[in-house]
């Protein structure tokens, strides 16, 4: 049995047993912190499988949270492997609403979906950026939360001040502790995840731009998983960061609402002037013509005299006879 299917069967069992109860959390952190230096390598044999029963999972756990009672037989043949090529991708807005694993907390969104596709394909190994939890392993068990490092401005620069220190130099720990295990590192993040780390940290990965444009990040990491087929990792990486022609031209018009004056500009800018209830690739679908309001904003004035808010405060356009 490899570390990593020995760490998810004890993670099962933690998360059958504690159904209701948050308890299980700590544990895992003081699993994760046992099992780090052998994380990923599928080649080793750690425990034997044939002993291990289902029953005796949470005792062995307890040994490995308490070093001094630690019983582990390690395969005589094992040979760690120093040299990697691990990818960090960021986490994301979109996320499960229970305590589950890392990967399938952030399963919804089809962003990661696709960069996490790509990174199985391409990588030994992958990571996320968490702005919670700073750099975990996808297969760690976390809670659901809504922290973001950053609000989505023209410029991530400004944002830097909102980012917490503390987490900040979690995160250059850990990313230094990586290099110190001579691991190759992608990072595999907007600006606002990479602007704010320390210079020196920065100089120890390698940054690869994100495809900008609402909607760009998937079909690109999808064209790239497809890609590595025939081309080798760096040339993949490249088609990742390349300027593409975006999905939406939008030209600046005049939005309207019932409740707020007209705006002329571009959904970018209407999304800065309303941030907590405007989102912006669905802005960019009804500038497009493509759906007929977002949040109570349309293009074609008309349809004000048809608009009405639920009970729920949801905006609608009366269908016509």
């Amino acid at each position: 049995m490899t570390v990593r299917e020995f760490k998810d069967r004890l993670t099962e069992e933690l998360r059958t047993k504690y159904k209701k109860d948050s308890r299980p959390t700590p544990i895992l952190d003081r699993l994760d912190l046992h099992l780090k230096d052998f994380e990923g390598y599928d080649s080793a044999s750690i425990i034997n499988e044939k002993n291990i029963q289902s029953d005796v999972y949470l005792s062995m756990l307890l040994q490995i949270c308490y070093p001094s009672r630690i019983k582990m037989d390690i395969d005589e043949n094992y040979q760690p492997i120093t040299k990697k090529r691990i990818a960090i991708i960021s986490c994301k807005s979109r996320k499960q609403d229970y305590v589950c694993s890392a990967d399938e907390m952030y399963s919804p969104s089809p962003v990661y979906r696709a960069q996490r596709e790509f990174c199985i394909k391409g990588y030994d190994d992958y990571y996320i950026i968490s702005s919670k939890y700073g750099i975990i392993h996808h297969t760690q068990i976390i809670e659901p939360y809504d922290i973001r490092l950053g609000h989505i401005t023209l410029e991530a620069e400004k944002e830097i001040h909102k980012w917490d220190k503390n987490m900040l130099d979690k995160i250059d720990s850990q990313i230094k502790y990586m290099k110190s295990k001579d691991w190759d590192i992608d990072y595999h993040t907007s600006n606002i995840y990479f602007s704010p780390l320390d210079e020196g940290t920065k100089k120890m990965i390698n940054h690869i731009k994100q495809p900008r444009g609402i909607g760009a990040s998937t079909p690109t990491y999808t064209q790239a998983i497809n890609l590595l087929d025939s081309e080798p990792l760096s040339r993949c990486l490249e088609f990742i960061s390349e300027k593409k022609k975006p999905k939406y031209n939008e030209q600046p018009k005049w939005f309207y609402h019932p409740s707020h004056p007209p705006f002329f500009g571009k959904s970018r800018q209407l999304k800065l002037k309303y941030p907590d209830t405007i989102q912006e690739g669905n802005l960019i679908r009804t500038s497009n013509g493509i759906t007929p309001q977002h949040k109570g904003w349309v293009i074609d004035k008309t349809h004000l005299d048809n608009m009405y808010q639920t009970d729920s405060g949801q905006w609608r356009i009366k269908k016509q006879k």
